[in-house]
């Protein structure tokens, strides 16, 4: 029988669930997980139901020989909208009565969809916090949140700017969007259950994921980033590029998955941790525009980011988004703490030209017709 405290059960031996293995960072997640925890059973979760085939395709470019590993792994779908996660009674009981740790990946990448749209994740994520708080084992429940809980800490605590590695419980600090209200609400809920119910739980908090090392399969692409891919776009037509927005925090999904991965070989903690999981070494945003002019013929100028703002369109989404960049903190390089992420992050790979060129490469720019189109 397995035992009754998760922190005395070998890390290589833990049942792991993941909420939400599909998407981006998922894969890569599984991936690292298997590495991480050389015995562990891995269940894995999802709405879609193709989500084996969607997590494995990945899984399989960035190990050739995950399939010695199939075995630790098992899918279900479900719609964990659904009271108890919409599963049925023998599979809520085991992840109850036998699984260690929980990691919610569920969420929806969408930074322009108001708050409601996000009500059915904050659903699941209650239904997880109840396994998680009632079953006789009490899973870990590790969290992924986003920058976006806090996206306007540093203007509203200018005495102490740095993103804290703390749960987020200043509603204002969030961003104005729905993706960003969603995150701290989603929080706020662990953070409470922890004080309420002894809910044992992490917060993993990432900004923009980037794309993969250089050491990942060259096979594997970055999918476009809406808020990049418009602010590129637009600064295109318009003949001009914000100056000094935030400094480029994108960590190598690898690295993050790593690091996620990481957490579920640590004991747990007295309180919620929070680990910002953000790239330990920004880079100065120019870095972005150099790349766009030298390796993808943007012709904007740099102007500054208010001039930059008057020339937008007062209705488009992207304003909100820009407006919470402010006029940037890259000459300060850090703009979080990160002790906590730095205890299980890997050595992340800088953010250069070249690996931005990589990244942005498949997203089908075309930035001289857009020119000439003007």
């Amino acid at each position: 029988m397995l035992s009754s405290s998760p922190d005395q059960t070998s890390a290589s031996l833990r049942k792991i669930a993941v909420v939400g293995s599909t998407g981006f960072l998922g894969p890569y997640l599984i991936a690292a997980l298997l590495k991480k925890n050389h015995q562990s059973q891995i269940l894995c979760l999802n709405r879609c139901s193709d989500g084996e085939k969607r997590t494995m395709s990945v899984v399989r470019q960035l190990d050739p020989d995950s399939y010695q590993h199939h075995s630790r792994l098992s899918f279900f779908t479900a719609d964990i909208a659904k009271p108890r996660l919409g599963l049925d009674c023998n599979l809520y009981e085991l992840l109850a009565s036998e699984f260690h740790e929980i990691i919610f990946n569920a969420w929806s990448t969408s930074w322009n969809i108001p708050l409601e749209d996000f009500e059915p994740l904050l659903c699941a994520l209650r239904s997880a916090i109840h396994i998680c708080t009632t079953g006789p084992r009490k899973p870990r429940l590790t969290f992924v949140s986003s920058t976006s809980a806090l996206g306007n800490w540093s203007k509203l605590h200018p005495e102490q700017p740095l993103l804290p590695e703390e749960p987020a419980w200043d509603n204002a600090s969030a961003t104005r969007d729905g993706y960003g209200q969603s995150k701290q609400i989603a929080e706020q809920l662990i953070a409470r259950a922890h004080e309420e119910r002894q809910l044992r739980a992490t917060i993993v908090r990432a900004g923009l994921i980037g794309g993969p090392s250089s050491t990942q399969p060259r096979s594997l692409s970055w999918p476009i980033q809406g808020s990049v891919y418009v602010l590129i776009k637009t600064s295109q037509r318009m003949g001009k590029w914000p100056a000094q927005i935030n400094a480029l925090d994108w960590i190598p999904v690898d690295a993050l998955a790593d690091g996620i991965a990481g957490i579920t070989t640590t004991p747990s903690n007295n309180k919620v941790r929070v680990y910002n999981m953000m790239h330990p070494k920004p880079a100065p945003s120019i870095l972005l525009y150099e790349t766009l002019k030298s390796k993808f013929g943007l012709t904007a100028k740099l102007v500054s980011l208010p001039e930059w703002l008057e020339n937008l369109n007062s209705t488009s989404k992207l304003r909100n988004f820009l407006q919470q960049a402010g006029m940037g903190r890259e000459q300060e390089g850090m703009i979080f703490h990160n002790q906590n992420a730095l205890g299980v992050l890997p050595s992340v790979e800088q953010i250069t030209e070249q690996r931005l060129a990589t990244w942005l490469d498949g997203w089908g720019l075309e930035l001289e017709r857009i020119t000439s189109r003007l």
